[in-house]
C-alpha cells in the first residue's frame, strides 16, 4: 500500500468515527477493508491519539488533533434530542442514497437508532428521503409512520449547505409519537435547519460531513 493510499485510508476511518462511535468490525465493514488493514490502521491512529476507546469500548476521536469541527454541528442535533427524548439524524443526499452523516441517540432504553455511516436508497422511503426529493427549502415538513419498519415513525425537514442537500431526522416510536407534531418536532427541526444552513456552507465541518457520506456509499 503507497503512503497515499495509507493517508487516504486513514481519513476515511476518521471521517466515519468523526459522526460516531464504532467498533473496529464496523469499521473494517462499512469502508470495506480487510480486518488486517483496518485493525493495523486502527492501531497506529490510536497509538498517535487521533482515535481513543470510549466508554462503550468503541473508537471515538481522540483528543488529538483538538479542533472538533462537527461539535457544532452535533450541539445542534443534541439540543432537539433533549427537548423532544428522541434520536436526531443529520442526512445528506448522495446521488440517489442518503447517507447518515452523524446522528444523536434518544437516552430512552426503547428507541430508533441509525448510525453514522449508513446510506440508504431515496426510493426507499422514510421522512428523510421524502424531504431530500422535495423543495429542500428548510421550512416543508415530511412526516412518515411505518414507512420502513413497523412501529417507528420520523419527522424531517430538509435544507442545502452550499451545493449540499441535507435533511435533519426526528426518529420516534410510534407510542410516543407527539400528538402535536408541528409544536413539539417540527418548530425545532425548521430552527435547526435554519442554524445549519447559515452555518455549514464553505465550513471545515461540511467537508468532514461530505467526507462521512462518501464513505458511506462506497459500494
Amino acid at each position: 500500500m503507497s503512503a497515499v493510499g495509507v493517508i487516504d485510508k486513514c481519513a476515511s476511518i476518521l471521517a466515519l468515527i468523526a459522526g460516531n462511535a464504532l467498533s473496529g468490525a464496523e469499521v473494517c465493514t462499512r469502508l470495506g477493508m480487510s480486518r488486517s488493514t483496518g485493525y493495523r490502521l486502527l492501531q497506529a491512529l490510536e497509538e498517535h491519539r487521533f482515535i481513543e476507546r470510549g466508554a462503550s469500548g468503541d473508537f471515538v476521536l481522540g483528543p488529538f488533533p483538538t479542533n472538533r469541527p462537527t461539535a457544532d454541528v452535533r450541539e445542534v442535533l443534541t439540543a432537539i434530542r433533549n427537548v423532544t427524548g428522541e434520536s436526531v439524524q443529520l442526512w445528506m443526499r448522495h446521488g440517489e442514497l442518503r447517507a447518515c452523516v452523524l446522528s444523536v441517540e434518544s437516552l430512552n432504553e426503547l428507541r430508533i437508532s441509525k448510525s453514522a455511516g449508513s446510506a440508504l436508497p431515496l426510493a426507499d422511503g422514510g421522512s428523510a428521503a421524502l424531504a431530500l426529493l422535495g423543495p429542500v427549502d428548510g421550512h416543508e415538513l415530511y412526516l412518515t409512520q411505518q414507512a420502513r419498519r413497523a412501529g417507528t415513525g420520523s419527522a424531517s425537514v430538509a435544507f442545502t449547505a452550499g451545493s449540499e442537500a441535507l435533511a435533519v431526522c426526528v426518529s420516534f416510536p410510534l407510542a410516543r409519537m407527539p400528538a402535536d407534531v408541528e409544536g413539539d418536532i417540527a418548530r425545532h427541526l425548521r430552527q435547526a435547519a435554519g442554524v445549519l444552513g447559515d452555518t455549514l456552507p464553505g465550513s471545515e465541518a461540511l467537508t468532514i460531513l461530505r467526507a462521512v457520506a462518501e464513505a458511506s456509499t462506497v459500494q
